[in-house]
């Protein structure tokens, strides 16, 4: 038991440092306040990173015409700006106010400032393209641009549906930020069986169902069930043979969202097993996965992603220690029910 005490202590130490890195590759929050400064208004970031995720989603298709490509996610734009109090889109587009003028806008000024290259301007455009979609939701919505306009105004909303309400405790609808979700993934796998000195190739797939708790609008923590097989390729002098073996796991991920984009390290426990001998193995796996996701469809976020993972069965008086490599495709859904 002292190579999988040592594997479960290295593990741990890798989570860990995942955990404390993943921030430091990736930008604030939006509305993330300075050092000393009062503490940020959930609302707000909930809001922009909703908008902030829409215009990344439409961009990557190939943003055109500012016109045409708002249209394009106007709808869930509306949803979002219409579940916001007024006060809460007010002061999300003062926040993107702020935003542009500290990157050196107006982005048409700082295009020509700096040579007309828009990759000098790649951030600034995105704050702008963000801040077009609030200011043009807010006016489909019927809602004024001053918080007294608003609140004497939202009754007569234009565009947002009759049964939805603003309401303060909006946390945002494209995140997992501070609510319970289940998650259904499933994959293929390709694998490297190392054991008794030899090597195996084989393929197969997996399917795991998650309870996941938000964090905050970039963290979320799940936890659940696995199972999956896969059938290892066999050759010997008289036969060639496809054994299967079975993984039954109990996967711990924490999950870092940046817009479209997540990033997972995990760390489970697992039992292990073959089509001929169904005796359990116990054993440990670690892995990492790069995911990117869509916009919420009646409360599902579909992603799709690829995978890493190295588990260790350890050794017993059934069979002896064997490492696997595993990767691929995984796709999945997120479901904030």
């Amino acid at each position: 038991m002292g190579n999988g005490c040592a594997l479960a202590r290295g593990a741990a130490l890798a989570a860990l440092v995942a955990m404390t890195a993943a921030p430091s590759a990736q930008a604030a929050p939006p509305g993330a306040p300075a050092e000393g400064a009062p503490p940020r208004n959930l609302a707000v970031v909930g809001l922009l990173v909703d908008l902030e995720k829409m215009v990344e989603v439409q961009q990557s298709l190939g943003w055109t015409i500012d016109r045409y490509e708002l249209d394009e996610i106007m709808s869930p734009a509306l949803m979002s700006v219409c579940s916001a109090s007024p006060e809460t889109r007010v002061a999300a587009l003062a926040a993107l106010d702020r935003r542009i003028l500290e990157l050196g806008g107006p982005v048409e000024e700082a295009f020509r400032r700096r040579g007309g290259d828009l990759d000098e301007v790649a951030d600034l455009l995105f704050a702008t393209r963000v801040r077009a979609l609030l200011d043009e939701a807010m006016r489909r919505a019927g809602h004024g641009r001053d918080t007294r306009e608003a609140r004497a105004t939202y009754e007569t909303a234009t565009e947002c549906p009759f049964w939805l309400r603003p309401s303060p405790a909006f946390r945002g609808r494209e995140t997992d930020a501070y609510r319970t979700t289940l998650n259904l993934e499933g994959g293929g796998l390709g694998v490297l069986e190392a054991a008794r000195g030899g090597v195996l190739l084989g393929a197969g797939g997996s399917a795991r169902l998650m309870l996941g708790r938000g964090l905050d609008e970039r963290w979320t923590f799940l936890a659940g069930g696995e199972f999956g097989g896969t059938a290892q390729f066999e050759q010997t002098e008289t036969k060639t043979r496809f054994p299967i073996s079975f993984t039954a796991a109990l996967p711990m991920v924490l999950r870092y969202h940046a817009r479209t984009w997540h990033y997972e390290g995990e760390l489970a426990s697992l039992a292990y097993f073959t089509q001929d001998d169904l005796r359990v193995s116990p054993g440990l796996r670690l892995g990492a996965l790069v995911g990117v996701s869509a916009l919420r469809v009646r409360g599902i976020m579909p992603w799709a992603g690829l995978g890493i993972a190295v588990e260790h069965v350890l050794a017993t008086h059934r069979r002896p220690a064997q490492w696997n490599l595993k990767t691929g495709a995984r796709v999945g859904f997120d479901w904030d029910f």
